[in-house]
């Protein structure tokens, strides 16, 4: 009898504490956008989160209006302009879609740095400290959680054996490092919009792109190319950013629910994602199970040791230094002291 009327105090007293946490939330609805909605990150990760978790986990307090750039037909290079402007509460943002302060954000994601995903991740995580300085002074944002896509990889029309048959080839890029990495290994970088990629591929006006592999079978590249080169190039890191004059009108007590619930959502996300990455593989190669829909046909091409090299001179030799010129001196010296070191990196301008 004492031990049910123990329980039962003890049951009174959490969802006490529990009710209390929650009427001290503020009750908002957030405007928010999120990345393209024929995509894995927005199917199973940022549309539930704003339909269905926050608001589970808020007691109903916490929703978002979620649209997706797909259905707002934008490229997404807009969107810190427009959440800057108020039109949007918080958005699921892209570095390599940054202008002002491109350098320093794009310095979370060089191409070639990291290996893989846990490397990705840790370099992110060290100088998520400048990012949000960034964030916060050109763009009145605060950054809430991080998210990846898919390794990237190259998609490429004819036959491409190993990383000497880049060379002339002109490859869409995402990002500028990108675009300096397909230079030092000889072929010429293009910029294009996602969604345009498919014609562009199409009807040659590029030879490969670059993207990454679960993308890529989705947006049907698979059937505009016949080779998946899997030379890894990055993980394309995405913020979850907040209208820092937002964040500000929140209430302590939701900033701590927010902190809280978008690092369990930047968790789940870096699994979910990392998972798919060979499942993307499967799907535009047929080398194993497609999950989401019938395989295509690419030649899967690995690089050799020999490509892990060239690889390698090319980040060392051209993309940091590149990046480090853009950046600047004690820009660059940063990224050394935070990320460089640990992976035995040095970014260093060359005249």
């Amino acid at each position: 009898m004492r031990l049910s009327i123990a329980v039962a105090a003890l049951a009174a007293i959490v969802a006490a504490a529990v009710g209390g946490t929650a009427q001290q939330l503020d009750s908002k609805q957030f405007n928010v956008v999120g990345t393209w909605n024929f995509l894995t990150n927005w199917q199973k990760l940022e549309q539930p989160l704003w339909d269905s978790e926050l608001p589970a986990a808020s007691g109903g307090k916490i929703a978002g209006n979620i649209k997706s750039i797909t259905e707002l037909n934008l490229k997404g290079t807009e969107l810190l302009r427009l959440l800057k402007q108020g039109v949007f509460d918080v958005a699921a943002a892209l570095p390599i879609y940054v202008e002002d302060g491109a350098a320093v954000i794009e310095a979370s994601d060089i191409a070639g740095v990291a290996k893989d995903f846990t490397m990705g991740r840790q370099i992110v995580d060290a100088w998520m400290p400048e990012m949000q300085k960034v964030m916060k002074e050109r763009h009145n944002a605060v950054i809430l959680a991080t998210f990846p896509f898919p390794e990237q990889v190259f998609y490429c029309r004819g036959d491409i054996a190993s990383i000497e048959d880049l060379k002339g080839k002109k490859v869409r890029v995402q990002g500028t490092s990108q675009g300096d990495f397909v230079a030092a290994v000889g072929g010429v970088g293009v910029t294009i919009a996602f969604r345009e990629v498919v014609p562009a591929l199409e009807k040659g006006v590029v030879d490969c792109g670059i993207t990454g592999t679960m993308p890529g079978y989705k947006a049907k590249w698979p059937e505009v190319t016949s080779t998946l080169y899997r030379l890894p190039v990055g993980y394309t890191i995405g913020v979850w950013v907040m209208n820092q004059s937002v964040w500000n009108k929140l209430s302590p007590d939701t900033r701590d629910f927010f902190a809280k619930e978008m690092k369990a959502h930047e968790d789940k996300s870096w699994k979910t994602i990392e998972e798919e990455t060979d499942e993307g593989v499967a799907c535009s190669t047929g080398a194993g199970p497609c999950p989401v829909g019938p395989p295509g046909k690419l030649k899967l091409v690995k690089p050799s040791e020999r490509d892990l090299k060239v690889r390698a001179n090319a980040l060392n030799d051209v993309v940091l230094a590149r990046w480090a010129k853009r950046c600047g001196a004690a820009c660059a010296a940063k990224w050394n002291e935070l990320v460089g070191r640990r992976y035995g990196l040095a970014a260093k301008a060359r005249d």
